[in-house]
């Protein structure tokens, strides 16, 4: 991944923040903040879901923030392992959705438009790795040139 484009760039600053603000919700999550609860308009169910969280869906949490947050880093960098770290992201956050939905019923508490933007964001990391790979194989195939 040799030069930056416009809609790259545009792509990685739009990652890294929905990905800053999911370290942000993560913090305010685990830590209880009820200001922040209320300000969402979170019910006791969901007070709930966040106590004594399971330690295999904190793995699964801070992997998936942690690579979402280097995938758009690495990707401004050019560095050609970007597209992996989207990819992690992803596959850490496919997992977290389904140990959220099979152990911890996350469909039954949580609002729709929250799983939908859960899921959106699942597709946007995919779509963002898809990007950065197919960037970077043509910037491979350009060098083999």
């Amino acid at each position: 991944m040799k030069t930056l484009k416009w809609d790259g760039i545009l792509f990685s600053l739009l990652l890294l923040f929905i990905y800053i603000m999911g370290t942000y919700d993560f913090f305010m999550m685990l830590s209880h903040n009820e200001a922040y609860y209320l300000s969402k308009g979170y019910g006791e169910s969901v007070y709930h879901y966040f106590t004594d969280y399971p330690v295999p869906g904190l793995i699964l949490w801070i992997g998936n923030l942690a690579s979402g947050l280097t995938a758009p880093i690495l990707s401004l960098l050019k560095n050609k392992h970007a597209y992996q770290a989207a990819y992690i992201s992803f596959l850490l956050d496919l997992l977290l959705i389904l140990f959220g939905a099979i152990f911890r019923n996350r469909f039954r508490i949580f609002d729709i438009t929250i799983i939908a933007f859960d899921l959106f964001i699942l597709v946007l990391t995919f779509l963002f790795g898809v990007y950065l790979h197919f960037q970077e194989k043509t910037a491979h195939g350009k060098r083999e040139r």
